[in-house]
Order: structure tokens, then C-alpha cells, then sequence
């Protein structure tokens, strides 16, 4: 009886074991894909839900599965290389924000682990890749370049014919920001217009930055990681300050927060862009070496009225017609 009740227990046990394999098995992905994101706010959100959202349903149209470690680094530079750390293992990362995507070149590189980047406004000059249409190394991804020519006229057309005067607020330890300032204050310069701007560090300098900036009538914000988390920050700032100005930002989701209007990049677009370039490599066998950086050729107007009825400005019936249409 005893021979009989061990056996049993054996028999029961080995299924047991073979059913976990099975199921381990089953729930096993055909792709493994680690995410970094620098900082949780709006922009950067969406760069990540366009990403896995469209990357499931292609995966999904093609008969096959992926599995994330989607990690936030919470706008600590430090976090990055440990998180990117446990990428490696990984099929591909998506690294979302310059940062994060310079800490995971640096070691994804190393194991051969291609990259996929994104909300980086200069690849090049973050020395992320050689070139823009030929990267040459395994990264490539999509940028977060905004479209200034556009949101230059659209300050000029705020302002309805008072002579601009540009103020630009960045922060200046961010190589992403800086980029954008120096490339605004020159479209600005080159139609006559004058320019102040102010480098900030931190959260605590923002309301010292917005006064050093007195002069300046109209105030822009590039895609700037640190000043879009503290977006709410800079417009109560801005509500309270002696100088109130209508404030356009790099980016819609920050726009929404403390500016009046912009042209802005769609974050979640830009991630489904990416999902396709990161398909095309774990798929379609292409290389993140040969395929180009890819950019949203169109900025879609956004204004918003209440925003600006709270620092008291008007924004010009043309700039209201043109968002409803």
C-alpha cells in the first residue's frame, strides 16, 4: 500500500513539474524589450503607451509576442546605466529622452543590443549616431525636434505687430535644450527680432528665471525634460509674477500646463513610429545601423484660452479659427 501511495505521489509530481514547464513555456515571449524612461510627465508618457500599444498590435497582426521591463529613471540621470544594466538579456531597448539613450548606447552597444530612441531632439549632436540618414552604429530612432519656424511665426502672430521680444527660458545642464535655444534665438535674430534668454538648474530657480527675463515680452520653452515636469510650477510662477507674458513651449503636452499656443509634436505619434522602426529590426531583420532617424514632418496648432484669460491675454481670433478648424 505504502510501494503504491509513493508511486502515486511520484506520478503526481512529475506532471506536476511537466505542466509548469508547459506553462512556463507557453507564457514564454518570441521578444524580449527593455524601456527606459528618464522622467514620468506628459511627453514622455506618451512616447512610451505609443510605443508598447503599437508594437502589440503589430506583434499581434504577425503571430507573435513581446514582453517589457519598462523602468523610469524619475529625472534622476544617476538611475540610467543601473537600469539599462538589466537590459542586458534584452532583444532591443527603447530609451526615451537623450540621457537615458546615451546610457543605453554605452553598454547595449557592447552586447550588440540595437537601440531604439526616442524624444531626443539632436541624435547627432548627442552623439547617439554619426549621421542622421546613416547612423552607423545600433541605434537609431526618432526625434522630438519641434517645428520652430512654425512656432517662431506663431509668436510673431500672438504678439498681432508688437515688435517681439523673445525671452528663452531652458535648462542648461540639458544638451537637448540647449539645442533648441540656440536654433530658436537664431530663426528669431534672423527676422530682426530680439532675443533674452535664461539657463536654469533646478525647480527652485524657475521664478528667478522668469524675472531675469523682464524684458521679453513673449517667452518660449523648448522640449525641456526638467522645466515639462514643472510645468504647473512655471505657470503658477507666471500668473504671479509682476511680468506676466504669454508663454509658447516646445511641446503640447507642456503647452497644455502653463502656455498660451504652440505647434507641437504629437509624443504618441512619435512612439508609434518608433514601434514600427523596432519591428522592422526584430522582425524584419533590418539594421538599426542603415535605418534613418525619423522625424514628424507637421506640428498640430493647440491653444489654450483658459491659460491665457489667467495672465490676461488675448489670443488673436486668426490663432482660435485656425485651432478649430
Amino acid at each position: 500500500m505504502k510501494k503504491f501511495t509513493i508511486v502515486a505521489l511520484i506520478i503526481v509530481l512529475t506532471v506536476a513539474v511537466a505542466l509548469t514547464c508547459c506553462f512556463a513555456a507557453c507564457e514564454k515571449a518570441d521578444f524580449t524589450i527593455g524601456i527606459i524612461q528618464l522622467a514620468p510627465h506628459t511627453a514622455l508618457d506618451k512616447a512610451n503607451t505609443g510605443f508598447v500599444d503599437e508594437l502589440d498590435k503589430l506583434m499581434k497582426e504577425a503571430g507573435l509576442t513581446v514582453k517589457y521591463k519598462n523602468k523610469n529613471a524619475n529625472g534622476d540621470d544617476n538611475n540610467n546605466s543601473t537600469i539599462v544594466g538589466t537590459f542586458m538579456n534584452t532583444d532591443l531597448i527603447y530609451s526615451i529622452a537623450t540621457s537615458s539613450s546615451q546610457a543605453a548606447k554605452i553598454k547595449a552597444v557592447e552586447k550588440n543590443i540595437p537601440v531604439i530612441f526616442n524624444a531626443v531632439t539632436d541624435p547627432k549632436q548627442a552623439k547617439l549616431v554619426n549621421e542622421w540618414d546613416a547612423p552607423g552604429v545600433n541605434v537609431t530612432g526618432v526625434s522630438d525636434k519641434s517645428p520652430m519656424a512654425q512656432q517662431a511665426e506663431l509668436m510673431g502672430e500672438l504678439l498681432a505687430g508688437t515688435a517681439p521680444v523673445v525671452g528663452i527660458l531652458y535648462t542648461s545642464k540639458e544638451d537637448n535644450s540647449i539645442v533648441q535655444k540656440d536654433e530658436m534665438k537664431a530663426i528669431c535674430e534672423a527676422k530682426g527680432w530680439t532675443v533674452v534668454e535664461k539657463g536654469v538648474q533646478d525647480v527652485s530657480e524657475i521664478q528667478v528665471g522668469l524675472t531675469s527675463l523682464s524684458a521679453a515680452n513673449i517667452i518660449y520653452i523648448p522640449t525641456d525634460n526638467m522645466l515639462a515636469e514643472n510645468a504647473e510650477t512655471l505657470h503658477s510662477a507666471n500668473v504671479n509674477s509682476n511680468f506676466k507674458r504669454p508663454i509658447v513651449c516646445g511641446e503640447s503636452g507642456m503647452n497644455d500646463k502653463c502656455g498660451v499656443a504652440t505647434y507641437g509634436v504629437d509624443y504618441y505619434e512619435l512612439g508609434k513610429m518608433a514601434a514600427h522602426m523596432a519591428f522592422d529590426i526584430l522582425v524584419n531583420g533590418k539594421s538599426a545601423a542603415e535605418m534613418p532617424v525619423q522625424t514628424q514632418q507637421n506640428g498640430t496648432l493647440s491653444v489654450r484660452k483658459d491659460i491665457a484669460e489667467a495672465i490676461g491675454f488675448t489670443i488673436p481670433q486668426s490663432i482660435l479659427d485656425r485651432a478649430s478648424e
